[in-house]
C-alpha cells in the first residue's frame, strides 16, 4: 500500500513540474503595437500562403517596405490599409483581412468580363412564358436555386443546366433525375456563369457525371511548414458516378465568366481533360487554393489560402482559366444571349448529319 501512495506522489510530481515548465518556456503572446501586428501578418503570409512564388510575391521586401510607413500613433484604420497592401498583393480572392465590419480581399472580379444578364437569360430561354418545361429547382432561400434545366425553346434535343451556386445542397436524387433528362438528347449546355463558389464536393459531384472511368486531373499542393520548399502533394483525380445516366462522348458545353470562382474552378479542371468538353464564354476567376485562418495578436481575423493547383499538363489555375471559345455578351441586344447562341451553335455543328 506504501509502495502504490509512493508511485502515486512520484507521478505527480512529475506532472506538476513538466506543468510548470511548460510555463516556463512557453512562448510568449505575439504583441499588439502596430509594428508587431504587421511583422504578425507578413511572417504567416511568409509560412502559410502557397503561392508566394507563383503570384511572384518578395513578401520580405513589401514587409519592409510597409515597415518604413507604421507608426505607433497610427489609427487602426490606418494600420489595418497599411496591412491590405499585402493582401492585395496576393492577387487571391481567397485571403483576406478582416478589421470589424470591414472585409478587404483582392478584387479578382475587375480582371475579366461578366459574361450574363439574367434578363435577357430568362425573359428569351428559361422563364415560364417562354419554356414552360423548364424545372426551377429552388433552394433554401427565396430567389435562390439549387438548380435550373431541362430544354429551351431554341433547342428541344440539347440539354440546359444551370447551377449559380454551389452552396445549396442537392441530394443524390435530385442530381440523378436532373442528369436522366438528357439522356437522350445530342448535346448539354452547363452554365456556370457568376456562380462564385460553395462546396467543391457538390461541383465534383456534377462533375463525376461525364466520365465512366478515373482521370488523373494535376495535384494540389500543400503548405506545411514555414520554409519556402516546404509542401506536400496530394494527386487529384475524377471517378465517375455510379449511375446509368453518366452523360457521354457527347459535346458539352460549359458557360463561363470572371465570377467563376473557387468550387466552380474545381469544377472546371474536373472536365478540362474530357475532348467532349468545351468552355464558352469569357476567362474565370480562379481561386483554386485550399483555404486556412485565424486571427492575430489585436483580434483580427484572416484568410490565406495554403494550396495550389497544378493540373497534369503543369497549369496553374488560380489566376482564372481561358475559354476555349471566346465570346462577349452585348447587353444592349435584350432578344438574345450570345453566350447561349453560340454554345447552341457549337453543339449543332457538331451532331449535325454529314450530307
Amino acid at each position: 500500500m506504501m509502495r502504490n501512495i509512493r508511485y502515486i506522489l512520484f507521478v505527480a510530481l512529475i506532472l506538476v513540474t513538466a506543468t510548470g515548465c511548460e510555463k516556463i518556456f512557453m512562448a510568449p503572446n505575439p504583441g499588439t503595437s502596430n509594428i508587431d501586428i504587421l511583422n504578425e501578418y507578413a511572417k504567416l503570409v511568409k509560412e502559410k500562403f502557397a503561392m508566394l512564388e507563383y503570384k511572384g510575391v518578395d513578401i520580405d521586401h513589401l514587409r519592409d517596405s510597409i515597415a518604413a510607413t507604421i507608426t505607433d500613433n497610427m489609427t487602426e484604420d490606418e494600420l489595418f490599409a497599411a496591412l491590405t497592401t499585402i493582401t492585395y498583393k496576393l492577387h487571391d480572392g481567397h485571403s483576406d483581412l478582416t478589421y470589424g465590419d470591414s472585409t478587404f480581399y483582392y478584387p479578382f472580379y475587375k480582371d475579366g468580363e461578366s459574361a450574363i444578364d439574367r434578363e435577357i437569360l430568362e425573359n428569351n430561354y428559361l422563364g415560364e412564358d417562354v419554356a414552360p418545361d423548364i424545372i426551377w429547382l429552388e433552394g433554401s432561400e427565396e430567389g435562390v436555386y439549387k438548380a435550373i434545366y431541362g430544354h429551351m425553346p431554341q433547342a428541344d434535343d440539347i440539354g440546359f443546366i444551370r447551377i449559380g451556386t454551389w452552396m445549396e445542397e442537392l441530394s443524390d436524387e435530385e442530381i440523378e433525375k436532373i442528369f436522366e433528362t438528357f439522356k437522350n438528347d445530342k448535346g448539354l449546355i452547363f452554365d456556370v456563369r457568376d456562380n462564385p463558389g460553395g462546396d467543391p464536393t457538390l461541383s465534383t459531384k456534377f462533375a463525376s457525371y461525364f466520365t465512366d472511368k478515373e482521370i488523373y486531373l494535376g495535384e494540389e499542393y500543400f503548405k506545411t511548414g514555414p520554409g519556402p520548399d516546404d509542401f506536400k502533394g496530394s494527386k487529384q483525380y475524377l471517378r465517375p458516378a455510379n449511375s446509368d445516366n453518366l452523360f457521354l462522348d457527347k459535346p458539352v458545353m460549359v458557360l463561363t465568366d470572371i465570377w467563376c470562382f473557387s468550387a466552380t474552378t474545381t469544377f472546371m479542371f474536373s472536365l478540362n481533360p474530357l475532348d467532349n468538353v468545351k468552355f464558352v464564354g469569357q476567362r474565370s476567376g480562379g481561386g483554386a487554393g485550399s483555404v486556412a485562418d485565424g486571427f492575430l495578436a489585436n483580434g483580427w481575423h484572416w484568410d490565406l489560402s495554403v494550396s495550389e493547383f497544378i493540373d497534369l499538363n503543369g497549369n496553374h489555375w488560380d489566376n482564372g482559366w481561358k475559354p476555349d471559345i471566346t465570346v462577349s455578351l452585348d447587353t444592349t441586344d435584350k432578344s438574345k444571349d450570345e453566350v447561349v447562341e453560340r454554345a447552341l451553335y457549337e453543339i449543332r455543328k457538331l451532331t449535325a448529319s454529314p450530307k
